[in-house]
């Protein structure tokens, strides 16, 4: 089973291994994955799919066709490794969930 568990929606920035991409508006939604089975161990997991669409001439349908892993930071200071998985700016996290930069 899946729980929401936390939608956080503002302007972020996108970034890929070779630094500042664009600035982006974004609407997550969190969710909490766990086991309905009584007793079962089950370690925690977490997924997250949104839409970005951008603020400035970011090119999130170019970007889609690259295919590449990016990372948005969150106006909280969080950031999110994802991958664009429409062009229209449908996105899904690709590894450790909602983390804070080290």
């Amino acid at each position: 089973m899946q729980r929401l568990v936390e939608q956080p929606a503002a302007e972020g920035d996108v970034l890929d291994e070779n630094g500042y991409l664009g600035r982006v508006h974004y609407h997550l939604a969190v969710y909490h994955h766990f086991s309905d089975a009584e007793g079962e161990p089950v370690p925690a997991k977490v997924e997250i799919e949104g839409r970005i669409a951008a603020v400035d001439d970011l090119d999130i349908a170019e970007l889609h066709r690259k295919g590449a892993e990016l990372i948005l930071r969150l106006d909280d200071g969080r950031s999110l490794d994802f991958r664009i998985t429409h062009e229209d700016g449908t996105i899904h996290s690709t590894g450790r969930g909602l983390h804070t930069p080290e």
